[in-house]
């Protein structure tokens, strides 16, 4: 799909008139990693907006010791750096790394402000972006909460189910990538989905995974 296809679709420019979408297209630039390359590194400046335009990027907070954390994904059409479009000296307090080949455009961040000034849809857009944001924060931490590798697994499966509502679901990236994010081992993942799908809740094909037994995995989470 082109930049510009996927640039016109994105949240932060729902509803806004073509001929501004097209400013904002005109002022973006475009630039590409290959799985497994750093994006940008914690501490660097920020000084533009990132959105993923083709592929998935994982935000990561590394210690001294050079181990990390997944703290997020980001898929194409969402936003890296959001939070710090009106920070004066703004610098990332993550990493971001690609874990696909990946395409993002930037956006220089002075010119997003002008933007949001000139054009109060934008501005509202960015503050429900702000808000997706918090809330995908707040599952993250639901997420990190629960006890056992079942339970994370299901909550990660209904949430892709909800996401699509669909009863199959495709994993964004490779099960190495899902197993960091969920914070397990990845032989813990893997025997859990394989037990899962003897028990019959599930049935795994490659990366999509049918969701056979619904109350089943609610039932993991407590949930009637």
């Amino acid at each position: 799909m082109k930049k510009e296809k996927i640039m016109m679709d994105i949240p932060l420019l729902e509803g806004v008139a073509d001929q501004v979408k097209e400013s904002f297209l005109s002022m973006s630039r475009t630039k590409k990693w290959a799985r497994g390359e750093l994006i940008v590194s914690e501490g660097d400046d920020c000084t533009s907006l990132f959105i993923v335009t083709h592929g998935v990027a994982a935000v990561q907070k590394y210690t001294s010791s050079g181990e990390f954390s997944m703290v997020r994904l980001i898929d194409p059409g969402c936003c890296f750096g959001e939070e710090l479009v009106f920070e004066k000296k703004a610098r990332f307090a993550y990493a971001l790394e690609a874990v696909s080949d990946v395409t993002i455009v930037t956006v220089p961040m002075e010119q997003l402000q002008e933007m949001m000034d000139q054009y109060p849809e934008i501005r509202d857009n960015y503050l429900k972006v702000l808000f997706k944001r918090t809330c995908a924060q707040d599952q993250r931490i639901t997420l990190l909460s629960l006890k056992t590798v079942r339970q994370k697994i299901a909550y990660y499966l209904l949430s892709l189910s909800d996401l699509k509502d669909s009863e199959s679901v495709t994993l964004p990236v490779p099960k190495e990538v899902v197993a960091k994010y969920l914070a397990i081992p990845r032989p813990s993942f893997s025997r859990e989905l394989s037990l899962m799908e003897k028990e019959g809740s599930i049935k795994v094909t490659g990366r999509t995974i049918n969701l056979l037994d619904l109350p089943s995995l609610r039932k993991e989470l407590g949930e009637v």
